[in-house]
């Protein structure tokens, strides 16, 4: 597995760009850039798990390993999903993944957001590479806007 990094500065308080990234309705479209009508299930809390999928059911099962509100939130990703059920030969299964966001207020009370994934060093990774900047941009580009 491959560690990738993105980082993004936002102007928005770290409450609004938490509040953006993991509400159902602004995560369905800052998630739009990895799949159109992508979604999550569960709670975004400590020792929870979440499913994140797209619309014909492919996925990812996660969870939560750490979540402090407005600050830090890890997961383990720990299987894929197909037709919306788990696919028994994941390599996730047995080597989970990890994921943590990073939210640190500046000094001029924006955000720098921190992400930090690990990939499977196959085709998934230079479509992680190529997306991830895309969806930290409409990320930006809500938690900007005036609610």
């Amino acid at each position: 597995m491959m560690d990738l990094h993105f980082s993004i500065d936002i102007a928005a308080a770290p409450a609004r760009v938490w509040d953006c990234m993991f509400d159902p309705l602004a995560y369905r479209d800052w998630t739009r850039a990895f799949a159109e009508g992508s979604y999550f299930e569960g709670r975004w809390a400590a020792g929870e798990r979440l499913r994140f999928l797209d619309p014909q059911g492919f996925g990812m099962e996660a969870v939560v390993d750490d979540c402090r509100l407005h600050e830090h939130l890890s997961l383990r990703l720990v299987g894929e999903l197909k037709d919306g059920r788990p696919v028994a030969d994941s390599p996730l299964r047995t080597h989970p993944a990890h994921e943590t966001y990073a939210f640190s207020r500046q000094p001029d009370g924006g955000t720098r957001l921190a992400v930090q994934l690990q990939a499977w060093n196959d085709g998934f990774l230079a479509f992680l590479q190529d997306t991830w900047p895309q969806a930290l941009q409409r990320l930006k580009t809500l938690a900007e806007s005036t609610h």
